[in-house]
């Protein structure tokens, strides 16, 4: 794909099944939303463990440490965790290289299931919220919410997405979104356990 491309993003289990982690503390469902002012679109309430609705959230019942329960694969770049987005330090130093201080990163310790500690990951949370699909070249059909997928073709906005690099789409159910500069970026670096799924920027 061209530069004219944004990416969605999707996690790949690398070692071809699911590898059991958790969290040791924090509580998911209890992460609150720093600015909760309602806004049409996914998560229009910003309610407490309904994340990646593209605001900053606050620190309190954020986990900081978890548990990898595989010796042999050790945590991939970009994982899944209880709905939390999860990156390395890799992923973390790609992204804010090209948006630095935009998004959060909340260090999580990772554990090894006999209590070793085994590395650091991060929370990701995703701090743009934008309606950026192009309704004028799009030929996907929106429904009473979303944009749904299967009815045609999402053509991206590049004069809504402007310089930004990461963010989720407040009417696209695929939701979180990459720029093509981090694309190539994680891809040059061979970080795991990311799929991407291009689509057209006009």
């Amino acid at each position: 794909m061209s530069h004219c491309s944004v990416w969605a993003i999707g996690f790949d289990e690398v070692a071809g099944y699911h590898i059991e982690r958790d969290y040791l503390d924090g509580d998911v469902d209890k992460i609150e939303y720093v600015d909760t002012t309602p806004d049409p679109g996914i998560n229009p309430l910003f309610e407490p463990g309904d994340l990646y609705a593209g605001r900053p959230v606050k620190p309190d019942f954020v986990p900081t440490r978890m548990v990898w329960k595989n010796k042999e694969v050790p945590p991939y770049d970009f994982f899944r965790g209880r709905g939390l987005i999860v990156v390395s330090d890799a992923f973390k130093e790609t992204v804010e290289r090209h948006e630095p201080g935009v998004h959060q990163f909340f260090p999580i310790e990772v554990m090894s299931e006999d209590g070793q500690k085994i590395g650091q990951v991060y929370f990701f949370n995703i701090c743009n919220r934008l309606d950026s699909v192009d309704p004028n070249n799009s030929t996907a059909k929106k429904g009473k919410l979303l944009w749904d997928t299967l009815s045609g073709k999402m053509v991206f906005s590049k004069s809504v997405i402007g310089e930004r690099h990461a963010w989720v789409d407040k009417y696209a159910s695929s939701g979180r979104f990459l720029s093509n500069a981090v694309k190539e970026d994680v891809v040059s670096a061979g970080l795991t356990g990311i799929m991407l799924h291009a689509y057209s920027l006009m």
